[in-house]
């Protein structure tokens, strides 16, 4: 059966999907799970017994406390030497052994930076984190076929939007931290942790909503300020923010705040959802939006 499964782990849940990528045809979710994230063989293996995951690839999303991404300027070495020379440059920049960790690197577009030097986006783990993931998916009997990032499976959601060459910012706002990504031609250009969460989202007290608005409004804007810097002959198209309980009022509350023109998410006009209706409900949207973007990989 073609397509990828997209495992989002958020510690004791996960949350998964299976997109088919379909010729001539909107991608379509074929279906969505969140299911508990403790025995996670044991999950794999039900999941294997329900959807036939062995005959599908299948590729975890890393936790984003275990990695980091660190924009940084390409070293002055031959291409084939980038990796080996990034990782002794990032001795000083991550909490972890880099020469425990695996490190991969994402590669800005030739000239859609100021820079005259080329840019690349680091990309650091360190290795027993990677392992355990690696160890609950072949105890299950189904191995990974890659790990991916957030940042990267929101770059992929943004992809799909997006009108041709248009530059695109996707805001997710998860249980914990917001992720904002800034992409275009299907690639990613800039990305950012902010601290803003669902709990703020949605709080009762409009008061303390309102500020919370302000506070990740200033963090938005001044995340575009940096990217007009660094990538002046580009135009930032929108900023989508992806659905969640109350997510209607934090962009209303964007738009007065913000140059940048801002909209919700509209998946449904990009992929076919009609096997997964579910994913009407916004907040399992929001749940299950990083496990669609991870399955929405490139064959």
């Amino acid at each position: 059966m073609p397509g990828w499964v997209g495992c989002v782990p958020m510690g004791t849940t996960a949350a998964l999907a299976c997109v088919e990528r379909r010729e001539g045809k909107r991608p379509l979710v074929r279906w969505i799970e969140q299911v508990p994230w403790t025995d996670a063989t044991a999950s794999l293996r039900a999941l294997k017994k329900r959807h036939g995951l062995q005959r599908h690839r299948c590729v975890a999303v890393l936790p984003r406390t275990h990695y980091q991404v660190l924009p940084m300027d390409a070293p002055d070495v031959p291409r084939d030497e980038w990796a080996q020379a990034i990782r002794w440059k990032l001795k000083d920049s991550v909490d972890f052994a880099v020469d425990q960790a695996a490190v991969q690197l994402l590669e800005l577009p030739a000239g859609a930076s100021h820079r005259a030097q080329p840019q690349v986006l680091a990309v650091a783990a360190p290795l027993p984190p990677l392992a355990d993931l690696v160890r609950v998916a072949a105890a299950a009997d189904t191995p990974w076929s890659a790990i991916d990032i957030a940042e990267t499976a929101l770059r992929n959601i943004c992809a799909v939007v997006a009108a041709p060459g248009q530059v695109l910012a996707l805001l997710h706002v998860g249980h914990e931290h917001s992720t904002l990504v800034i992409a275009a031609h299907g690639e990613l250009l800039m990305s950012r942790q902010i601290t803003f969460d669902l709990a703020q989202l949605s709080a009762a007290d409009a008061t303390q909503s309102a500020a919370a608005f302000d506070r990740a409004g200033l963090e938005l804007q001044r995340t575009f300020d940096g990217f007009e810097r660094q990538f002046g002959n580009l135009s930032l198209a929108r900023l989508l923010i992806a659905p969640a309980h109350a997510s209607e009022a934090f962009a209303a509350h964007l738009r007065e705040l913000l140059y940048v023109p801002v909209a919700p998410l509209d998946l449904s006009a990009a992929l076919s959802l009609r096997d997964a209706p579910e994913l009407a409900d916004p907040q399992v949207l929001s749940d299950c939006l990083g496990a669609i973007g991870a399955a929405l990989r490139d064959d």
